[in-house]
């Protein structure tokens, strides 16, 4: 019995053992992943926090403990879908999009979008650099946010609607966990 028990041990002991388990939290409509990556240079601690998924696009942001962090550089809100082999996302490259905020607060991007090597058709959107932090600010203090597709020749199309429920928990549970302030100032 003590000899499984010092094996036991030994063997969480080990490099890479134990120590790299993700860390995984819910928050509402959000959830947190805090994943440790290992190189041969250094270690960095990766967060991200999201919602949807599941055959939904996924409204997600990132930064690791090596990232500058605020009040240098925010991590940024980015819309991210896929579509299956042979079909096109709802949203294009270079098209509009618009994140609505309880049909209130408005940001505009374009979005990046193209077929990976498997030919499985993405698209992302995120705001400028310049927006990120006053969207942020609308994540906290909105119920949902609408990422319409825009068009030029007919009024907008909704591509995805996320629910904001649980997202300033999940927001400073991500910030904290890479030792990040979670403030946001005005």
């Amino acid at each position: 019995m003590s000899l499984r028990i010092v094996m036991g041990a030994l063997i969480l002991c080990l490099p890479g053992i134990g120590a790299a388990a993700d860390q995984y939290w819910e928050y509402g409509d959000w959830r947190v992943n805090v994943t440790l990556e290992r190189s041969t240079e250094h270690d960095r601690l990766i967060c991200r926090a999201s919602t949807g998924g599941d055959g939904m696009p996924v409204i997600w942001l990132e930064i690791s403990d090596g990232d500058a962090g605020p009040p240098h550089g925010y991590p940024s809100p980015t819309y991210a879908t896929t579509a299956p082999r042979g079909y096109r996302t709802q949203i294009g490259n270079a098209q509009g999009v618009a994140f609505v905020f309880d049909r209130q607060g408005v940001f505009f991007t374009v979005a990046e979008a193209g077929h990976g090597d498997d030919g499985i058709a993405w698209a992302n959107a995120a705001p400028r650099w310049q927006d990120t932090r006053n969207m942020l600010l609308w994540m906290q203090a909105s119920q949902q946010m609408e990422v319409r597709a825009l068009d030029a020749y007919q009024a907008s199309t909704e591509a995805y609607v996320a629910s904001m429920r649980g997202f300033t928990a999940a927001y400073g549970k991500m910030m904290d966990s890479c030792g990040h302030s979670i403030e946001i100032p005005r």
